[in-house]
């Protein structure tokens, strides 16, 4: 919801829905349904308002359950405590889809520490869970941290797999940003295994869907991915080149280009003039 709305309308929503002591007349459900929007405006100070109201009008355990995950997640909970309220969300009738998100995010957390084998463990029952609930977006965040505790583990063959479920998934759902990400992620698998030309096309169709979308994150994934295998065939200049209509793009939306893709471009700019 947040990424569609400007930051005006952000402000405008949440000024209309906290502003005054509105704040003290808003459900747990609410309060966590529009912190993306709090979040988007920058505003900490009302994002634990609402984390802390959330908790104190929590009207069953269920409730109460989506209020302690998300102080957790703002408040440096630990793995324990995660691993925790995964376990008591199991045990809540109506509990699963709770369960499966803070499973999730568990598994999150055990990879930050290179915990992989903990993660799959976690991922593996959020994604047991979440088929059963035939939720289909989650089924595909799940997919994605298989895919990246394999690509820990160089395991690129199982990476592809969980990859190209995840591909499938996002054609069906018809949903444009999933279908890029997955593309990207199945050629980066592909070009360490070697296979560059089918890395190459699978870049350049996730960068297409980039371009279509004006999505800076996917562009720049899509094509560092087409730099690389351009640079691993000392095409200097087709490099330059994709990097450069990132940057392009970055520019045309107004955002601050990442120093890595500056630097990138600077390298291969002396580079090409080096060969010339």
């Amino acid at each position: 919801m947040a990424e569609e709305v400007s930051p005006e309308k952000a402000k405008e929503i949440v000024e209309m829905l906290t502003g005054g002591g509105s704040i003290e007349s808003i459900n747990t459900s609410l309060a966590l349904g529009i912190l993306p929007l709090v979040e988007s405006i920058g505003d900490e100070e009302l994002l634990s308002r609402l984390v802390e109201h959330a908790q104190k009008v929590a009207e069953d355990d269920i409730e109460k359950g989506w209020a302690r995950f998300e102080y957790l997640k703002r408040n440096a909970g630990s793995i324990e405590d995660i691993a925790e309220l995964a376990f008591h969300a199991e045990s809540l009738e109506k509990g699963e889809p709770l369960a499966a998100a803070v499973l999730h995010h568990h598994a999150l957390m055990l990879l930050s520490i290179d915990d992989t084998d903990s993660a799959q463990t976690s991922v593996r029952r959020s994604l047991t869970l979440r088929e059963s609930l035939e939720d289909k977006e989650g089924i595909i965040y799940g997919l994605a941290v298989l895919s990246r505790c394999a690509r820990m583990n160089q395991d690129w063959d199982s990476a592809i797999v969980h990859d190209t479920r995840r591909l499938e998934l996002a054609i069906a759902m018809q949903n444009d940003i999933l279908h890029m990400e997955a593309l990207a992620d199945v050629a980066h698998a592909q070009a360490s295994l070697g296979e560059l030309a089918t890395a190459s096309e699978m870049y350049q169709e996730s960068l297409d869907f980039a371009k279509r979308l004006e999505h800076p994150a996917g562009h720049l994934v899509a094509s560092w991915g087409l730099a690389d295998l351009a640079e691993i065939e000392t095409r200097y200049d087709d490099a330059l080149l994709a990097l450069s209509d990132t940057m392009h793009l970055f520019m045309q939306l107004g955002i601050p280009a990442p120093d890595l893709l500056k630097k990138r471009l600077h390298a291969l700019t002396s580079i090409g003039e080096e060969v010339k």
